[in-house]
C-alpha cells in the first residue's frame, strides 16, 4: 500500500468520532484533495466517506461485542445517537443491531451444546 494513504489511515484512526475532513487526511498525506481522493479510492477501493462510515460501523460492532449500550456504541463510533446507528446499520447491514445480537446469540448457544 502507499505509504501516503497507509498515513491517512492512521490520521483516521486516531480520530475520535471519525469525523475528519477530506481536508485534514489528505494534508496528512500530503497530498492535494483532488489527487487524495484519486489515490485512496485506487488503494482502498472506496471513497473516503464510504471508508469512514465502514469504520464507524466497525466501531459500534467492536462497542457492542464488549457489552457496550446501543447508546454508547453510537457515541463511541460517532454517530450522534443509537437511533441514527440503528438506521445506518440496517441500510447497511439488512438488519439492526439488536437483530444482530439476537442471531449472535443464537449462533452462540447452538455452539456450546
Amino acid at each position: 500500500m502507499d505509504p501516503r494513504i497507509e498515513r491517512s489511515l492512521e490520521e483516521i484512526d486516531a480520530a475520535d468520532d471519525l469525523s475528519v475532513p477530506l481536508e485534514q487526511v489528505a494534508r496528512a498525506a500530503g497530498l492535494s484533495m483532488g489527487r487524495f481522493r484519486h489515490l485512496f479510492r485506487a488503494q482502498i477501493g472506496m471513497p473516503l466517506k464510504s471508508y469512514l462510515l465502514w469504520r464507524k460501523l466497525q466501531r459500534a460492532i467492536e462497542s457492542l461485542a464488549s457489552d457496550n449500550s446501543l447508546t454508547r456504541a453510537a457515541h463511541i463510533a460517532g454517530f450522534a445517537d443509537s437511533a441514527h446507528l440503528s438506521r445506518t446499520f440496517k441500510r447497511t447491514f439488512g438488519l439492526s443491531p439488536n437483530d444482530l445480537n439476537k442471531k449472535a446469540n443464537v449462533t452462540t448457544r447452538k455452539n456450546t451444546s
